[in-house]
């Protein structure tokens, strides 16, 4: 089941039990959310804050009809490209239990789901620290 869709500035509770019984790494528990135009700034438990562009949220899909479309280098370009083609447009975002988001595109892909430690793990990597 899926939670509600999320609002701007929307901040979230402080500790989320990850899946399988386990706990998530203190730094990828997502608190807060702010979703811009292009971009959305994501607060993590460890006070670590990240502009991400959505673009680049879309390009790191782990969904199964994206994930496969990512396992060689030619395929990425490709898969890059079209993403790159889409109409950028801000996405609903929904909460799905206390361990991910799912982004809704108008545009391709919202199957996805994108655990707090996978956002943490694209921001660390293509977000821009703030």
């Amino acid at each position: 089941a899926s939670g509600p869709a999320v609002a701007c500035n929307t901040k979230f509770s402080e500790h989320f039990p990850a899946g399988r019984g386990t706990m998530m790494d203190v730094k990828s528990v997502l608190i807060s959310l702010d979703r811009e135009d292009t971009y959305c700034i994501l607060e993590f438990s460890d006070n670590e804050k990240f502009e991400l562009g959505y673009l680049e949220v879309r390009k790191n899909c782990q969904c199964a009809k994206c994930k496969p479309r990512q396992t060689n280098e030619q395929m990425k370009i490709e898969f890059f490209e079209e993403i790159s083609r889409l109409m950028l447009v801000k996405p609903k975002v929904e909460q799905v239990g206390n361990y991910a988001l799912r982004f809704e595109w108008p545009t391709g892909c919202s199957s996805g789901i994108h655990s707090f430690e996978h956002l943490r793990k694209i921001s660390e990597s293509s977000g821009k620290k703030l």
